[in-house]
């Protein structure tokens, strides 16, 4: 039977004007005559469709013998189990369609593996033990071809669930197409670990618990991801973005159908807080975009998003073209972070957004050029630039208001409070930091204080839904984030820290070992409108004087519903600066006697 080639292997190198073309020609997958020999039934070696035991060991050895007779395993219409890894190393499975289904018995090890040259899966549903248990695990995708691959196919595939992703890919060269993915823990398709030559044509995916096809560039695995086209998919329901390039180069993103994300429709990133690499030689073409960030809990919003936290230059030679966006949840086009960003944007169309039409943050560096974009419908208006960036655009500018944290001083006095919960006079010699008011007229403002061996933090939180329910930022909780030395480093490094203080008086942080190794003192009650905390950590690095100025930003999580799943966050500096990521977008104090 038929099995798949590999497709020529070739970095794009095309003239400007071929940078615009709707369609591009790629490499095509053909069929090849397969050896001379029959293929490998798996119920020739003992898989019995519908008795709901283990198949696996019948799997097993269906797949080395057709690694003996150079052939595929099939799956034949009938349901099938395995409690492990189905590993198909230079072997291709094949069904006859949805009727072929494999579930998977084990939420840990429930990946069909491919490995080695040739592999690959097709025409077979593979379905899972319910879970709501989430793992980032490689074996807990549904699909998982493991580094080394090289000339893949994923096509026709029906993936119902998966404890992580539906296809977390680390080869080369591989197809992965005409694919329906749902119900997915976390990504419905990632590509990560410096894979090259991949295709991601016409999937359909449905209702992810985090993005819905991500490329994401780790500096951990030493390079990039190259040579990617994600075209044609149609996605949809997804709990964070649609699709996502954090770190890559040589990217296509077209005509593709994105709707009802609960962040950004797509986002473009070199991500501090996850140490992405940049961006490089984009293109995204005649994407359809709506009801983007419909999820008040997410922070990166945006029908697209382009955000620069990491190396600078994060994001160079980026350009997108008559992608339409409607009803964003957000500003339609929202660059935001403080790396450098070089990008264009030509022809597109922004409808009915919920922010501004498009929309750069103050923060920005680089160079952006906007032509021949349109925006109908704007609440605030079409175009907006607060930055000092280098931008052109034929659209009138309207700069956004303040960012929060910036165009004032804010000071913080020096004092030690007793911590115990009531808010002393003395507190009022520091600056009100107002957070962000949400709809429901929960808000809150923090005060910061010092003395030479502890920074102390008092966070006045108005909440008439309160809930401690949950954990971490799924609970009602105060954020401080901190930057002792004022280095704006971006990423965090020596110096910065992070620390989260629930309702209940839990204590937890993003940096790992902080909360068991420092001495933290906090004190938390409760309020005829919502709760107080002070918090007081001990200085890691900054030997205080008067007239330091220090990093800071204080943010809060709600559960409003008392669901157990934060609902909203609120910041002082403006939501849309990546606080989270990005270092330098913080506000500043000025310690004082």
């Amino acid at each position: 039977m038929p099995r798949p080639i590999r497709p020529v292997r070739a970095r794009r190198r095309l003239a400007a004007a071929a940078l615009l073309s709707p369609v591009l020609a790629v490499p095509m997958l053909s069929p090849t005559p397969a050896a001379a020999a029959d293929d490998v039934s798996i119920t020739d070696f003992g898989a019995v469709a519908g008795d709901g035991r283990d198949d696996l060991p019948a799997i097993e050895a269906a797949v080395a013998e057709a690694q003996r007779r150079g052939s595929d395993v099939v799956v034949p219409a009938g349901h099938f189990h395995h409690d492990g890894l189905v590993e198909l190393p230079g072997v291709v499975l094949r069904g006859v369609g949805e009727s072929s289904q494999l579930t998977a018995l084990s939420t840990q090890l429930q990946a069909v593996a491919l490995s080695g040259r040739g592999t690959g899966v097709r025409d077979v549903r593979l379905t899972t033990v319910p879970t709501t248990q989430r793992l980032s695990t490689d074996a807990s995708a549904r699909v998982f071809v493991r580094p080394a691959t090289d000339g893949y196919l994923v096509r026709g595939v029906t993936i119902e669930g998966a404890t992580s992703a539906g296809v977390i890919a680390f080869g080369d060269d591989g197809v992965i197409e005409d694919n329906h993915i749902s119900g997915t823990l976390a990504d419905g398709i990632h590509i990560t670990e410096g894979s090259t030559g991949i295709r991601i044509r016409d999937n359909v995916v449905r209702d992810t618990g985090d993005d819905q096809i991500a490329v994401v560039s780790y500096e951990k695995f030493g390079e990039w991801a190259r040579d990617i086209e994600i075209v044609g998919n149609d996605v949809s329901g997804g709990h964070a973005r649609g699709i996502t390039v954090s770190g890559g180069e040589d990217v296509l993103v077209e005509r593709n159908r994105i709707a009802r994300t609960g962040g950004a429709g797509i986002f473009i990133a070199s991500e501090g807080s996850y140490r992405t690499y940049p961006v490089r030689d984009l293109r995204v073409v005649r994407n359809q975009i709506s009801h983007d960030s419909q999820n008040p809990a997410l922070p990166e919003k945006g029908g697209i998003r382009l955000q620069a936290t990491n190396t600078d230059p994060s994001i160079v030679g980026a350009h997108f073209e008559r992608n339409v966006l409607r009803h964003s949840g957000d500003s339609g086009i929202l660059v935001v972070g403080s790396a450098a960003t070089e990008a264009t944007f030509e022809r597109n169309r922004v409808v009915r957004p919920a922010g501004y039409g498009i929309r750069v943050v103050s923060t920005v560096t680089g160079r952006l050029v906007f032509e021949r974009n349109s925006v109908a419908s704007s609440p605030l208006a079409p175009f907006s630039d607060a930055s000092s960036a280098d931008v052109v655009s034929d659209l009138p500018n309207d700069p956004a208001a303040g960012d929060g944290g910036s165009g004032e001083s804010y000071i913080a006095d020096r004092f030690t409070p007793v911590l115990d919960g009531v808010v002393e006079e003395a507190w009022q010699g520091s600056s009100p930091l107002q957070l962000s008011v949400e709809p429901d007229g929960t808000t809150g403002v923090a005060r910061v204080a010092w003395d030479e061996q502890r920074v102390h933090v008092l966070v006045e939180m108005v909440d008439a839904t309160p809930s401690s329910h949950a954990a971490n930022e799924h609970s009602d909780s105060v954020e401080m984030w901190l930057d002792e030395l004022n280095a704006r480093n971006g990423a965090r490094t020596t110096g910065d820290s992070q620390l989260r203080v629930g309702r209940d008086g839990a204590l937890s942080s993003v940096i790992q070992g902080l909360v068991g190794s420092t001495d933290i003192q906090r004190a938390v009650t409760e309020t005829p409108v919502g709760y107080t905390v002070e918090v007081s950590v001990p200085w890691a690095e900054l030997e205080p004087t008067a007239g330091t100025v220090v990093g800071f930003n204080a943010s809060a999580n709600d559960d409003r519903d008392n669901d157990g799943q934060r609902d909203t966050y609120l910041s002082w500096v403006d939501k849309n600066l990546p606080y989270w990521a990005d270092t330098r977008v913080y506000g500043q104090l000025t310690l004082v006697d």
